[in-house]
């Protein structure tokens, strides 16, 4: 039988005499069960019913503040059985480094699993042959694939490289292998730089399939060409993570400096 998470809090938790609306403090108050654990992936909360009469508010505070924490990630609903604590989202740092997908996901002790789609020797597209600075004949490979964490879908990624740079890459499994990896490895190949878009958009019919969601889910879609020491262009690729399970980390200070007196 499914146990309900038992809620220590009540109207008392809600103060009526500050300027604060109520949606806001009820969501910061379920955030902070979330975040110190007493509130576990998996608890089920009251109904919004049920939520109404613990703290003496109507339903329209109540599901503010439950709607904002489903977009946040940190609730799920579930038809027909509630909402519930959401898995935490996987945090990816890379965007302000040249390391590769594997390269960070590992550094928090996932292990990524991946299926291969597409693997080919193709004419480069336009918007590749300008990324990769390529003539309008020249050929690249392409590579794509779905990106799993803990058997779950996460990340679907189409990478180009030129194939004058890794002419035997081909012959290389990325079922098993990192391509970061390979490149350094097996061609010499250091990534010391890249340039990072990204943008918010919607899952298609195909992308929902891949990434098990529902057609129009939130993706956030990184397009990115990545570079040698000396400014070539060896890589460009289009990745498409899922929304709900996937939280980005940019740093801008690149030194701290502690104060003398701190």
């Amino acid at each position: 039988m499914e146990e309900q998470y038992q809620f220590r809090l009540s109207s008392d938790n809600i103060d009526k005499n500050v300027p604060i609306p109520y949606h806001y403090q009820l969501r910061e108050l379920i955030r902070d069960e979330i975040t110190t654990g007493r509130l576990g992936v998996g608890d089920r909360l009251p109904s919004e019913r049920e939520l109404c009469d613990i703290f003496k508010l109507s339903r329209t505070p109540i599901r503010e503040a439950i709607d904002a924490l489903v977009k946040e990630g940190l609730l799920l609903r579930q038809k027909g059985r509630g909402t519930f604590v959401a898995e935490p989202k996987i945090m990816e740092r890379w965007l302000e480094s040249p390391e590769g997908f594997t390269d960070s996901i590992s550094k928090q002790g996932f292990q990524v699993e991946t299926r291969v789609r597409t693997f080919a020797l193709v004419p480069a597209p336009h918007k590749v042959s300008i990324e990769l600075r390529l003539s309008s004949n020249e050929q690249v490979i392409i590579l794509e694939r779905v990106r799993s964490i803990l058997n779950e879908p996460i990340l679907l990624v189409t990478s180009y490289l030129p194939e004058k740079i890794c002419p035997t890459l081909l012959e290389h499994d990325f079922s098993i292998n990192s391509l970061y990896q390979i490149l350094r490895e097996e061609f010499d190949i250091q990534i010391a730089g890249a340039k990072r878009c990204l943008e918010a958009v919607i899952a298609n019919e195909s992308e929902s399939e891949l990434l098990n969601i529902s057609p129009g889910a939130p993706l956030m879609l990184i397009e990115s060409t990545s570079y040698l020491e000396d400014g070539t262009p060896v890589e460009y690729f289009k990745a498409r993570h899922r929304g709900d399970r996937t939280r980005f980390q940019v740093n801008s200070l690149h030194h701290i400096i502690s104060h003398p007196n701190s």
